[in-house]
């Protein structure tokens, strides 16, 4: 849904522009790079993070794995 909003929006700025769409596109442009920028990022701090979390994992594995380190209750 918000896609479609998006699209709405820009359609209704190029629309409303029209005479000057060679100068709209550039920052269409600019915006649209700026998006994937920030998405290559989110994924790469999303990957950073579950990396991270694997490693917890493995690591308190291991802390169980050996004699004698159960948690007691």
């Amino acid at each position: 849904m918000h896609h479609l909003i998006g699209a709405l929006f820009i359609g209704a700025v190029a629309g409303g522009v029209t005479g000057n769409h060679a100068q709209l596109r550039p920052t269409v442009r600019k915006l649209v790079k700026g998006g994937l920028v920030a998405k290559r990022r989110i994924q790469a701090m999303g990957a950073a993070a579950i990396a991270e979390a694997q490693k917890l994992l493995e690591e308190a594995r291991a802390d169980l794995d050996r004699a004698g380190t159960e948690p007691q209750n």
